[in-house]
């Protein structure tokens, strides 16, 4: 698939509430959509300024933009703040009373992507099971190793420079995406176009997978084999 010449397309997430997504997606809605858990997480000094940062960011569907905009925001209101990878856990649990906001699955991944690369710490936990919907491009731009507990939406580790992301659950399309470096493992299934404009690093699917992107220049495997790449 290397060498093909095909523009990428902007993946465009549909506006509707996290749940009506959720029965949209067929197989990949989370298990937890029966009976979606409440989880309480105590909220200290940091989870409250991380709750200011948030509602302090806007979305707009333009990736640089965002991701960048929501980095500033995150280091002037979180200046003071030695926050940890436990406390950015902690707020992936708590991000849950934002859920039906307009394009919350979008504004989530690039706002944890950009917490977690601003942190000092390695190691990062993100809970998913306990959301109706999806929340996309987790690990935007990647440099931490990141370990997800739940399902993850489009584009998990677009543009990732290096780190590990292992998703402990299924993951929607694109997978990969333009990544540079760094290693991808998706336990469950993966959707279609993975590995677009991929440039190097590996990407593993244990599960079921819907298709591979063009432009590959790295290594898929499936279930341990090699697939795409030597």
């Amino acid at each position: 698939m290397a060498g093909a010449s095909v523009a990428r397309r902007e993946i465009v997430v549909p506006k509707a509430p996290v749940l009506a997504m959720a029965n949209r997606f067929g197989k990949y809605k989370p298990e937890t959509e029966k009976a979606v858990r409440k989880v309480d997480v105590k909220e200290d000094e940091t989870l409250k300024k991380m709750k200011t940062a948030w509602k302090a960011c806007s979305y707009t569907h333009n990736s640089t933009m965002d991701y960048a905009r929501m980095f500033k925001i995150l280091k002037k209101i979180l200046k003071k703040v030695k926050y940890t990878a436990k406390d950015v856990e902690n707020f992936s649990i708590a991000i849950a009373e934002f859920q039906e906001e307009t394009d919350f699955g979008g504004k989530a991944g690039f706002f944890l992507s950009a917490l977690m690369n601003k942190c000092k710490d390695r190691q990062f936990a993100i809970h998913t099971n306990h959301l109706a919907g999806f929340i996309h491009y987790l690990g935007y731009k990647n440099t931490k190793n990141i370990t997800v507990d739940g399902n993850a939406g489009v584009n998990v580790g677009w543009r990732m420079k290096c780190g590990t992301i292992t998703v402990n659950g299924n993951a929607r399309s694109h997978v990969g995406e333009g990544m540079e470096d760094g290693s991808i493992i998706v336990e469950g299934d993966a959707g279609r176009s993975n590995g677009w404009d991929m440039k190097g690093g590996e990407i593993h699917f244990n599960g079921d997978y819907n298709g591979i992107g063009f432009n590959v220049d790295g290594k898929i495997f499936h279930k341990g084999k090699l697939i795409i790449g030597r």
